[in-house]
């Protein structure tokens, strides 16, 4: 799996974070909160889920929600500001599993440690989710997730 290198400038998700173990509650509290107090100056569409690790063991938190023009949000939401980046973006098939592509994707980030490191934000490692488009629903076959990798390139 050879992934699509992409650069991205900063961008704000306003949603709601909780445990990585527990993404669909996650995504059900802010679909929940959406309905009840719908964001104005949402970008676009597309669903946005931020893994971030801090490192070591455990399921680390996920932020899950849009993108906004800014951070003046309801009180409610909770928003995490994604710095600019260049990206591998790689694809999940929803219908495989979603770590069926976490293998290749950790094989190519071996491969490529000479050339890239992986990117924070802040003090964790972190991954985005993208929910586009090309996501029709976990069962169909065709449906595909973007899941997109900070890089930094190597010195």
């Amino acid at each position: 799996m050879e992934p699509k290198i992409i650069k991205k400038e900063a961008f704000i998700i306003a949603g709601v974070t909780g445990s990585g173990d527990e993404t669909g509650k996650v995504w059900e509290a802010f679909m929940k909160l959406n309905k009840i107090s719908p964001l104005k100056n949402q970008v676009g569409e597309d669903g946005y889920e931020i893994h971030m690790y801090p490192g070591g063991e455990g399921p680390g938190e996920v932020h899950v929600g849009v993108q906004v023009k800014d951070a003046r949000v309801p009180a409610e939401y909770k928003v995490v500001s994604v710095p600019a980046f260049s990206y591998a973006e790689f694809v999940i098939y929803p219908a495989k599993g979603y770590g069926s592509s976490n293998t290749e994707m950790n094989k190519w980030l071996q491969a490529n440690a000479g050339t890239y490191r992986e990117g924070r934000l802040g003090d964790k490692n972190f991954a985005i989710e993208v929910y586009d488009k090309r996501f029709k629903d976990d069962k169909d076959p065709a449906s595909v997730v973007g899941c997109l990798v900070p890089i930094v390139t190597v010195k």
